[in-house]
């Protein structure tokens, strides 16, 4: 094997993103079944970081009461709302979906170092990025004029 080593740049490719609203995308999905018996689906999401290198971040939607919300949360900002209302979502239903999320460094524990985890899913027009709109803004109602207002 060669290689060039001037291109090592230090970087372990496990470098944390900083907390923050990052577009991501589902690169990855997988049905699994839960160390507790609960069916889930395993995502490997990946995002840029802010210095331009992706990074990787898993996550689970577990069937679960405890945890639809999460599951709501994400059909709604990947424009999965007819899975979530269905109430089935499919491994192959999430992969290729482009989406945005609350992402935060949660604290390693059980001798694990620290990690980035999805904190929200954020549906579109909740915290959209700036760019161009592509809806033109609703136009508001115009003010009532007194009748006495009307200059004829």
């Amino acid at each position: 094997m060669e290689f060039n080593p001037t291109d090592s740049s230090g970087k372990s490719g496990f470098e944390l993103l900083p907390d923050g609203t990052y577009d991501i995308e589902v690169i990855e999905a997988d049905e699994r079944t839960s160390q507790k018996g609960n069916e889930m689906i395993a995502l490997t999401i990946q995002a840029n970081h802010p210095e331009g290198y992706p990074v990787r971040i898993w996550d689970y939607l577990v069937s679960v009461p405890a945890a639809v919300f999460k599951i709501e949360q994400f059909c709604a900002a990947a424009g999965l709302e007819d899975k979530f209302k269905a109430g089935r979502l499919l491994a192959d239903d999430c992969i290729g979906k482009k989406l945005r999320a609350k992402i935060e460094i949660e604290a390693g524990r059980d001798n694990y170092s620290d990690r980035n985890s999805i904190k929200e899913y954020v549906a579109s027009g909740v915290s959209r990025p700036s760019g161009i709109a592509t809806q033109p803004a609703a136009a508001s109602s115009p003010k009532p004029i007194a009748e006495e207002e009307i200059p004829f």
